[in-house]
């Protein structure tokens, strides 16, 4: 047969099982009850415990009955042993801020942001509630801009840094300026990227466009000198005068003429017959189509007038002629557009002639007997003291004949004066 206890035995019993029961521990249970107040949890250590609404960590305007439920297990810190009746005193809130500020604090050390509600403000800034602790925001940190009003945060959801945190003091501070700075600095940044990128994308495209174009006119312009012969005329216009020629585009590619090629005459000053921006027709004088260099004449390279007065023009025949310069040693003397010959000063007359100009003068028609005659490199000397000299008789038929006839040079000339 069971020993019962008597009631001082049990009371015993309680006191020493409540003895062992420290407050500040954390301790789990089962609601059994639920008022509008309070909620009775029970314990395996054989007691009840009581939480009541102001150590429940409820949000702002929740009901007991709305959040809790018979059944439900719930974790408390024991605050209070009341070994009167025999029940434990808890709090839910005082284990929620143990544990969110376990939250906070490695937040701050790992500089992670949170999200907090503004639940007070002041003058220096506001107080706002991260679950069941409060953390303080100055007002230099609640924008990178100046606030003037911190009542225009009052319940307001921020996402903060913790920027100090000491437990010991309970000192917690938050900065919803860092998070807003750290933002704008990011979207500078992406915007910048983007910019650069942007403008990366713009010299890319730029240089693939330069790079098509060059390519496509390098090709056009391979094919206009793959395109040219010697001799051919082509249509061009003048981009450039030098003192030594012009630079014509055959309409994608450049050749010169050179300032001895612009006329069959003698040409002073490129510009006294060409203009930049004259259209012009040339003659292709060579093409080198690996430099790419052309070089073009303005006269008519078909008709050379020193192949044309080779037809008509001998050594020693006698013809008409303009001077267009004197030198110290003759003067030039324009027999044809294109040909001009060289009067030295020797064959100005028959006497001494110490100045040129004392015998001819620019514009001055003479008459004058051809003394050289070379059209092949365009080479011709005239005299005018010659002129009325008669011509050697040409004895070249004889010269050759002596062996033949067995005669002396004198018997042939002998006959020939006799013949007179």
């Amino acid at each position: 047969m069971t020993k019962e206890l008597s009631m001082q035995e049990l009371l015993d019993q309680q006191e020493q099982l409540l003895s062992t029961i420290q407050v500040g521990e954390i301790i789990t249970g089962t609601i059994t009850k639920v008022n509008h107040d309070e909620v009775t949890v029970g314990l395996s250590v054989g007691f009840d415990g009581v939480i009541s609404a102001s150590e429940l960590n409820l949000d702002k305007n929740a009901e007991i009955e709305d959040v809790y439920k018979v059944g439900d297990e719930i974790s408390a810190i024991i605050i209070k042993v009341s070994e009167k009746d025999g029940t434990l005193k808890l709090s839910k809130l005082k284990l929620d801020m143990i544990n969110d500020k376990k939250e906070i604090e490695q937040a701050h050390a790992d500089h992670k942001i949170i999200t907090v509600n503004v639940v007070k403000t002041i003058q220096r800034g506001v107080f706002a509630r991260y679950k069941s602790v409060e953390l303080f925001i100055p007002i230099s940190q609640l924008n990178t801009k100046f606030v003037n009003d911190t009542k225009e945060y009052q319940d307001a959801n921020l996402e903060v840094y913790v920027i100090e945190f000491n437990e010991k003091s309970g000192k917690m501070v938050a900065s919803h300026r860092e998070v807003l700075q750290e933002r704008l600095d990011q979207e500078r940044k992406e915007r910048r990227e983007r910019i650069q990128a942007e403008r990366e994308a713009e010299r890319q495209r730029v240089r693939a466009e330069r790079k098509a174009e060059k390519e496509r006119v390098e090709a056009e312009k391979k094919s206009l000198v793959d395109s040219l012969e010697v001799g051919q005329k082509r249509h061009g216009k003048v981009t450039n005068i030098v003192s030594y020629g012009a630079f014509i585009d055959l309409g994608g590619v450049e050749g010169l003429a050179h300032i001895n090629n612009l006329s069959w005459k003698r040409v002073e000053s490129v510009e006294d017959m060409l203009e930049v921006g004259q259209e012009v027709d040339v003659y292709v004088l060579e093409v080198n189509k690996e430099t790419q260099r052309i070089g073009l004449a303005l006269k008519d390279i078909n008709n050379d007038p020193w192949d044309l007065i080779a037809k008509e023009v001998n050594v020693d025949d006698v013809i008409t002629g303009k001077v267009v310069r004197l030198i110290d040693r003759g003067a030039f003397v324009e027999i044809k557009e294109g040909v001009e010959a060289f009067l030295p000063i020797s064959h100005l007359s028959e006497n001494r002639v110490a100045n040129v100009s004392s015998v001819v003068n620019p514009g001055d028609e003479i008459t004058v007997r051809v003394l050289t005659f070379d059209p092949s490199h365009k080479r011709m000397s005239v005299s005018i003291k010659d002129v009325n000299k008669e011509p050697e008789e040409d004895y070249s038929e004889f010269l050759n004949t002596e062996e033949e006839l067995g005669s002396t040079i004198g018997d042939l000339l002998k006959g020939k004066l006799n013949n007179r």
